[in-house]
């Protein structure tokens, strides 16, 4: 028994914070009349990575999160920027106009974010989750900020020209490490093994999904083929271990 004087210390890098509560997706007003939506690791007692989510042309951020969540299996913080500018053909939806609102949306967002749960954030680099216009935009974005995103996926990219060799050069001259590109057209896939053979070249390791020919959709098949891929894109480091194992819990197939 211990004497009522004894004091049992335990290092501080093994206590757990108390679970993380909030709904799975919240809105912030990030200034300057922007908005970002944010999906929380509800639950989660230690610190978990973050991953930017970038929505596509005719879109949205809360939808964004929402697939992104589903990509990451509810792990990881997920922070969706939202673009200003009303979709053309439909007002509830939006496009991007530049790369640099991207970034620096997503970063006041973070910063936000941190303001409200710092104490479960990860302090290293993001994982840079683009689909469509989002992907397009993507090697833009890191390029405008070196050293902050390290993974990348592209989800059904290359139905806007992009130039594989170019993307690859700014991907590893920004600090990226690994990435993934998703595709279900033949479009994508067109620019996808271009894009492979050009990382290759570059000893960027890079890994496909082809999830068929079902066309420019980013759902469940897409979660379902993409999140193993997601788990190999963070599975060398051990920051990243939660998320890699809650992947191939919900997305690993036999």
């Amino acid at each position: 028994m211990l004497a009522a004087s004894a004091v049992i210390e335990v290092p501080s890098e093994t206590v757990e914070h108390a679970a993380l509560e909030g709904a799975p997706i919240e809105k912030l007003d990030i200034g300057k009349g922007e908005i970002a939506y944010v999906g929380l690791p509800v639950g989660a007692r230690e610190k978990r990575v973050v991953l930017v989510g970038v929505h596509g042309a005719g879109d949205r951020a809360d939808w964004s999160c929402s697939e992104w969540k589903a990509v990451t299996a509810d792990w990881a913080f997920v922070v969706c920027p939202q673009a200003r500018s009303p979709h053309p053909a439909d007002k509830n939806a939006f496009v991007w106009g530049a790369a640099e609102a991207i970034a620096s949306q997503a970063e006041r967002a973070v910063a936000a974010l941190r303001a409200r749960y710092g104490a479960w954030m990860d302090d290293g680099s993001f994982v840079y989750g683009g689909w469509s216009q989002g992907g397009t935009l993507a090697a833009q974005v890191v390029a405008a900020r070196p050293g902050v995103y390290d993974r990348v996926v592209l989800v059904e990219v290359g139905h806007t020209p992009l130039d594989p060799n170019a993307v690859v050069a700014t991907f590893a001259a920004s600090g990226v490490r690994r990435a993934v590109v998703s595709c279900s057209s033949s479009k994508c896939r067109s620019f996808a093994n271009s894009f492979e053979r050009a990382a290759s070249r570059r000893r960027l390791p890079v890994r496909l999904v082809d999830v068929g020919n079902r066309g420019h959709w980013f759902d469940e098949p897409v979660f379902r083929a993409l999140g193993p891929k997601v788990a190999w894109l963070v599975d060398d480091e051990q920051r990243f271990a939660g998320l890699g194992a809650a992947v191939d819990a919900r997305w690993m197939t036999d």
